[in-house]
């Protein structure tokens, strides 16, 4: 009885894996498939189908180890936006004896399961197959499972890994506009035109497209209004640090004179250097722009691939800049010379603004009066030893530019920790930011926390990877979030993850197509625009 019951399930299994066998192309790169010559009829090789019974029995029959194959990509309970283009399945084996490995997607409710055997430790399903996969797992677990074997005949399993993954039914709406930049630092500021600026989609199977490119100057903190009619960045025009730039969203955008405003005209005060306009970040209806001015800032580079550089703010206030006008005024209560004030955030109904707050820390400088960058041979541990500073939030109200009495935001400040880097929910409901021992700006040990809006207490996210992970940024809808973490290596790669409204969040998904050998992947933004929106970005000299 029971081997007619077991012979009853894998004769089910054969029947599943005809249709399998048809979602299984015979393009996958270093793939072994048994049964390619009888894919176009939709039956399985004899060879394959055995093969697969001999595993199920002896998967069945004996306990198998996992200890030496693990599956290292997707994380254990990862959840998919429904559009994602496939991921690149990963996995690793300490086995010397491991050959081949069955790689197999099971489905509840009776789907079909899917099966692959590959010489190779890594698999990109194709369109077809991920997309029966995704259709397969909506709202449900779908189990992957790597099993690995010594041979193709035997069906003897040597180990092998299951995790779970879903598919959202939230999807992201938005397209990507990030930056790419060589490593280390001290190499990309010396070779600005490398740098580029890309706007990707997650549906595609293309790498995304280069919008801006080969300039030779610094730019940086690239953002859209909400309605995807205007977009903004900080750009050194005309020589000028403080420069930025206002325009409509349009195919071709080519950037002249009209189009720029800057931080430089705030005057200074008494001895304090000219304006740059730090972090300068255009409100969400793109009326306003707000940054910290008369600032002065830490900046150390060094020649370390992993953390080539260490950035604070020392000195500083907020204040907003009117495009009706042209007016920059401080910002009343994020505007006390006592502290640096830093990182501004616009909450989405332009009704409170978000900052980091620390008490001024300018004896970190050896001439106030001639502040330049510091090349330094010790590591970033050693130098946030030596130059340690910790951030608190502060919310401060709006109020047409009239500001109001700051208040510090329970759960992100008066924690022992350096918080930074506040973005709003589109809802106005969450705060996510990014804390650390010290700094504010790639730290090693830098994770992303979220607390309620109004202050409250904080989480830290199921998101974050073992080794930094901060620039994060909401989708409109409010169900995603971006964000960048070097969890593979020295070059950050951009990652999302589900929000959900109670505000817990899944293990991320990693974005590969966003990442090129040799390019760190930082400053991602959900934008609310198509792929086609934008199509190039020039700047026409002065």
């Amino acid at each position: 009885m029971k081997n007619r019951s077991l012979w009853k399930k894998v004769s089910r299994t054969a029947c599943f894996l005809s249709l399998a066998c048809l979602l299984i192309q015979c393009s996958f790169p270093g793939a072994v498939l048994w049964d390619s010559g009888e894919t176009k009829t939709g039956r399985l090789s004899r060879e394959m189908e055995t093969l697969i019974s001999r595993v199920e029995v002896k998967r069945e029959n004996a306990s198998v180890s996992g200890g030496k194959l693990s599956i290292a990509y997707p994380y254990d309970g990862s959840l998919f936006p429904p559009e994602i283009a496939s991921p690149t399945i990963t996995w690793t084996d300490e086995d010397p004896r491991s050959r081949f490995w069955l790689v197999a997607f099971r489905f509840e409710g009776g789907r079909p399961p899917i099966f692959l055997l590959t010489e190779e430790r890594t698999w990109t399903p194709g369109r077809e197959t991920w997309e029966a996969v995704k259709d397969h797992s909506k709202e449900k677990a779908a189990t992957l499972t790597v099993t690995s074997l010594p041979d193709r005949e035997s069906g003897d399993v040597l180990s092998e890994h299951s995790i779970s993954i879903r598919t959202s039914g939230d999807t992201v709406g938005d397209t990507v506009l990030f930056r790419q930049l060589p490593l280390p630092f001290a190499v990309a500021s010396r070779s600005f035109e490398k740098t580029r600026w890309r706007l990707g989609d997650i549906s595609s199977y293309e790498k995304p497209a280069t919008v801006m490119k080969g300039i030779s100057v610094c730019a940086s903190c690239h953002v859209v209004s909400s309605d995807g009619k205007w977009i903004s960045m900080e750009y050194n025009y005309g020589d000028d640090n403080g420069a930025q730039f206002i325009t409509e969203v349009r195919r071709d955008i080519v950037l002249g004179e009209n189009d720029f405003f800057t931080w430089s005209d705030f005057p200074r005060s008494g001895v304090i250097p000219p304006t740059r306009g730090l972090f300068g970040r255009m409100s969400p209806t793109g009326r306003y722009a707000a940054a910290s001015v008369n600032e002065i800032s830490y900046a150390a580079v060094m020649n370390d691939l992993d953390y080539s550089q260490l950035f604070f703010p020392t000195f500083g206030v907020i204040a907003v800049y009117d495009s009706k006008g042209g007016s920059i005024r401080l910002l009343p209560g994020a505007s006390d010379y006592e502290f640096v004030q830093s990182n501004p955030a616009w909450s989405p109904d332009e009704k409170h603004i978000l900052f980091c707050r620390a008490k001024t820390k300018n004896e970190v400088h050896a001439n106030i009066l001639k502040v330049t960058t510091v090349f330094e041979k010790r590591d970033i541990h050693e130098l946030n030893k030596l130059y340690n500073i910790q951030y608190d939030l502060y919310r401060v109200p709006f109020d047409g530019g009239r500001g109001g009495v700051a208040l510090p935001l329970k759960g992100a400040s008066g924690n022992g920790m350096s918080n930074y880097f506040p973005r709003y929910s589109p809802d106005g409901k969450w705060v996510v930011y990014t804390r650390s021992r010290s700094g504010s700006m790639l730290q090693p040990d830098s994770e992303l926390w979220i607390v309620p809006a109004g202050g409250g207490k904080a989480r830290r996210m199921q998101c974050n990877r073992k080794i930094f992970n901060s620039w994060h940024s909401w989708s409109s809808n409010g169900r995603w979030l971006l964000f960048s973490s070097k969890a593979n290596g020295p070059y950050t790669e951009i990652f999302l993850t589900h929000v959900d409204g109670e505000g817990n969040d899944t293990p991320p998904v990693l974005l590969s197509r966003f990442s090129d050998n040799g390019y760190a992947a930082n400053v991602p933004e959900f934008v609310p625009l198509r792929t086609d929106a934008i199509r190039s970005i020039r700047v026409l000299g002065p």
